[in-house]
C-alpha cells in the first residue's frame, strides 16, 4: 500500500490530496503563446487520473525570458486562454501552478525575435551557443516586476499557486553561479549577494498574490557544472528562500549543459532524491523530489522516513494519465511505463516538434478519436508478439473484438526480449511485462513459440488478420561477408556468438554503438563490482579508477556517412558520444567497407586511398528489412481483412510501431 504517497498534504494555502507532483514540462503545444485547445486537452486529461498538483510551463515573464513557443504569462492578452486552461484543470479537483519562467542566456534569439539574451554577467551561454549581454540595475528591475506581474496574471487567471523556476541554468541560478556572475555590484560577489536578485524575485512575487497564494520554486539540487553550485550550496539558497516567502521547494537535477545524465535511463531510478534530502534537511518547508521516479514503492518507503514530502512525476503522466489512480488502487503491475527513451518527449523538444510518447500513442493527441466500442465483435488474429503486434492486439480487444496473438518466439517482446538488457534499456522490459498483464485482462488469447504458415492462417476462422512480424539484419552485398568471423550485431546482442579482441562494427547507427558499446564494456568493472571494492576498500581509489574502464576489447566503429550516430535523438546522443571517448571506442565516419577479409577490414574514407584494419570478429550492423514473407503469402485470402503493419510494413523505432500497432487495432 502506498499510504504516504497517496496521503494529503498541506503546503501553503492549499491541501493536495497525494503526494504526486506533475511538474512543469515543455510540450511544444503553444506555438505563439496562447495557450490552444491541445494543451488544455493534455493537461485535462492529467487532471483527470488525479494528481496532487500539476505545474506547467515554463510561462514566460517577458518577450527576453522565452519568446514565442512558450506559455505565455506576459500580458493580458493571453487570460482568456490561461482561464481556460486553469478551470479545466481545477474542474477535477486538482490545484494547477503556472511556473513563472525566464531563461536569461539560456533564450535562443530566434524565439526572442532576435533579440540578444540577458544575464547576470557578459557570457557565451554553453547551451545556446550566443553571447549575453549583462542586465543594467534597470534590466534586473524590470524583470522582478515582470514575474511579480505574470504571478498576479496567473491568480486572476484562476491558477492555484504560482512556481518560479530557479533550476537548470536559467536567469535566476545565472546570477547564483561564480561561474557566470562575475558583477561588482550588489548582485555579484559573495554567495549573499549572488542570492540577492532571486530573493528579491520571490519577495516580489509574494507581496504581488498575497499571503494565502502558494507561492513555489524549482531549484538545481547540484548545478553539475564545473566551479558551479553543490548541493550544500542549494539547501543554503533554499532555506533563504523559505525565509523570504516561499510555500514549497521542488528540486531537480542540474543544468542543461551538464555533462552529467539528468533523464536519460543512466541516471538510476530516484537518482536525485539525495538532493531533495539535502534541500530538506535546510527548510521546514514540504519539498519534492525529482528525476526518473519510475518505482512508486521505493518512492513511498523515501516518503516514509520524512527525508521529502512529494514526489515529482513528469514523463510517467505521460506515458500513462492515470498513473496516480491506479496507484491510489494498487493496480501498479497495470501502470503503462515511462522507460525513461525520450524519443517523442525531450528529442521533440530538442527538434521544435510537439511532445508525444513512446509508449502512449494518445499522448499529445487527447483531442481526436480514441478508443470506441466496436460496431460489431469480430475474430482478430495478430501475428507477431513485437511491440506492434501487442498493442495492435491489445487495442482490439479492447474495443470488443475476440483476438488471438500468436508469437513464434516463446516469449512476447519482439526485439526488445533480447536487445533491452545488453544495451542498458532496464525499463524496457516493464513495457513487455505491462502488455503482457494487460493483454491477459483484456481477454487476449496469446500462443507463443509457434510459427504461423499460410495454411495456419487459412485454417483460422479470422475475420481481421494483423501481420506484424518484423524485420529481419541486412547483410550487404561486400566481398568476404560470409567468413565465419563476420556476425550479425543482432546475434552479438543475442549472445549467440563471442567476439574476439579486435573487433570492427560495420554501422555507426544506434545498432551500431550500442553494440560497440556492448562489446567494449566486456571486462570493466562493473557497477556492482565499483560498489563492493568502494565499501570495503578493497582497491585503492586510483586502481579502481585506472580500470574502470579498462575492457578487454578493442573496438572500432566504421560508418559509411559523413555523421556517426545519425538516427539517435539530441537529447540522447551525446551521452552515446560520451561512452566511446569513455571505453576507448574508435567511431569514423566517412569510411566505407570495400572488403572483408580473414585478417583484416578494408574501407575507404571519402575520395581517399584504402586504409586496413585487423579483426578477429566482423560486426554487421548495416540495417534492417522488413519480414512481408507470411504477408505476401496471405493477402489475398477471400473475405479476410488483412493488415501489414510495424517494422514488416516499415522498418523504424518502437514509437512508430505501437502507433501502427494502436491505428490498426483501433480501425479493425
Amino acid at each position: 500500500m502506498l499510504q504516504t504517497l497517496m496521503s494529503p498534504i498541506q503546503v501553503g494555502s492549499l491541501t493536495l490530496k497525494n503526494r504526486i507532483v506533475m511538474p512543469a514540462m515543455h510540450l511544444g503545444y503553444t506555438p505563439t503563446g496562447e495557450v490552444t485547445d491541445q494543451l488544455v486537452r493534455f493537461y485535462e486529461r492529467r487532471a483527470q487520473g488525479g494528481p496532487g498538483l500539476i505545474v506547467v510551463g515554463g510561462c514566460s515573464v517577458d518577450g527576453l525570458g522565452g519568446g514565442g513557443w512558450f506559455i505565455a504569462l506576459k500580458d493580458d492578452q493571453y487570460l482568456p486562454g490561461l482561464k481556460r486552461l486553469a478551470e479545466a484543470v481545477r474542474s477535477h479537483g486538482v490545484p494547477i501552478s503556472a511556473q513563472l519562467y525566464h531563461a536569461g542566456a539560456y533564450s535562443h534569439s530566434f524565439l526572442i525575435g532576435g533579440q540578444q539574451a540577458i544575464s547576470s554577467s557578459a557570457h557565451v551561454s554553453k547551451f545556446t551557443k550566443e553571447e549575453a549581454r549583462e542586465m543594467t540595475h534597470e534590466d534586473i528591475q524590470a524583470v522582478i516586476q515582470a514575474f511579480a506581474a505574470a504571478a498576479v496574471r496567473a491568480k486572476e487567471a484562476g491558477f492555484s499557486s504560482v512556481e518560479i523556476i530557479g533550476s537548470a541554468g536559467y536567469l535566476i541560478p545565472q546570477f547564483l553561479s561564480p561561474v557566470i556572475n562575475k558583477r561588482e555590484d550588489e548582485y555579484g560577489g559573495d554567495f549573499e549577494d549572488r542570492a540577492r536578485f532571486g530573493l528579491e524575485v520571490i519577495r516580489a512575487v509574494r507581496e504581488a498574490v498575497g499571503g494565502k497564494f502558494m507561492v513555489g520554486m524549482r531549484i538545481a539540487g547540484n548545478d553539475f557544472v564545473p566551479g558551479g553550485g553543490t548541493n550544500s550550496e542549494a539547501a543554503r539558497f533554499a532555506a533563504l528562500a523559505a525565509e523570504a516567502g516561499l510555500d514549497m521547494i521542488n528540486v531537480t537535477g542540474g543544468w542543461h549543459e551538464t555533462r552529467v545524465p539528468q533523464i536519460t535511463i543512466d541516471l538510476p531510478r530516484l537518482g536525485f532524491l539525495y538532493l531533495a534530502r539535502g534541500v530538506k534537511e535546510a527548510v521546514k518547508i514540504p519539498v519534492a523530489g525529482s528525476n526518473r521516479i519510475t518505482d512508486l514503492t521505493a518512492a513511498e518507503d523515501y516518503l516514509k522516513t520524512g527525508a521529502l514530502d512529494l514526489i515529482c512525476i513528469g514523463r510517467g503522466l505521460i506515458a500513462d494519465p492515470d498513473l496516480p489512480q491506479k496507484a491510489a488502487e494498487t493496480k501498479l503491475r497495470f501502470i503503462r511505463p515511462c522507460t525513461a527513451c525520450n524519443q517523442r518527449c525531450f528529442d521533440h523538444v530538442f527538434l521544435a516538434r510537439p511532445v508525444g510518447c513512446m509508449v502512449n500513442p494518445l499522448a499529445g493527441k487527447e483531442g481526436e478519436p480514441a478508443l470506441a466500442p466496436s460496431a460489431e465483435s469480430k475474430e482478430v488474429l495478430v501475428i507477431g508478439g513485437g511491440p506492434a503486434g501487442m498493442e495492435a492486439a491489445l487495442t482490439a480487444a479492447r474495443r470488443g473484438h475476440r483476438v488471438t496473438l500468436v508469437d513464434a518466439g516463446r516469449n512476447l517482446g519482439g526485439q526488445v526480449r533480447w536487445w533491452a538488457q545488453p544495451t542498458g534499456k532496464t525499463e524496457f522490459p516493464r513495457l513487455i511485462s505491462y502488455f503482457r498483464r494487460s493483454l491477459a485482462e483484456a481477454g487476449v488469447r496469446v500462443l507463443s513459440g509457434r510459427r504461423m504458415t499460410a495454411e495456419d492462417v487459412q485454417d483460422h476462422p479470422a475475420e481481421a488478420v494483423i501481420v506484424a512480424t518484423g524485420a529481419r539484419p541486412i547483410r550487404p552485398d561486400l566481398p568476404g561477408v560470409d567468413l565465419p568471423h563476420v556476425v550479425q550485431a543482432w546475434d552479438v546482442l543475442k549472445r549467440k556468438v563471442v567476439a574476439g579482441k579486435n573487433v570492427i562494427v560495420v554501422g555507426g547507427g544506434l545498432v551500431g554503438l550500442e553494440t560497440a558499446i556492448y562489446l567494449a564494456r566486456a571486462g570493466m568493472i562493473a557497477p556492482d563490482q565499483l560498489y563492493f571494492l568502494t565499501v570495503h576498500q578493497a582497491e585503492t581509489a586510483e586502481f579502481v579508477r585506472d580500470h574502470l574502464f579498462d575492457g578487454l576489447r578493442r573496438v572500432t566503429v566504421l560508418e559509411m556517412l559523413g555523421k556517426i550516430g545519425a538516427d539517435i535523438g539530441p537529447s540522447t546522443k551525446w551521452v552515446y558520444f560520451k561512452k566511446l571517448k569513455l571505453y576507448g571506442i574508435s567511431a569514423k565516419s566517412s569510411a566505407k567497407v570495400v572488403e572483408i577479409t580473414p585478417e583484416e577490414v578494408v574501407y575507404q574514407v571519402g575520395d581517399g586511398e584504402r586504409q586496413s584494419m585487423p579483426a578477429d570478429t566482423v560486426v554487421l550492423a548495416a540495417g534492417a528489412a522488413p519480414d512481408t514473407a507470411l504477408f505476401e503469402a496471405i493477402k489475398d485470402l477471400p473475405g479476410v481483412e488483412v493488415r501489414l503493419i510495424g517494422d514488416a510494413a516499415q522498418v523504424g523505432r518502437i514509437p512508430e510501431a505501437i502507433d501502427a500497432g494502436f491505428e490498426a487495432g483501433n480501425s479493425v
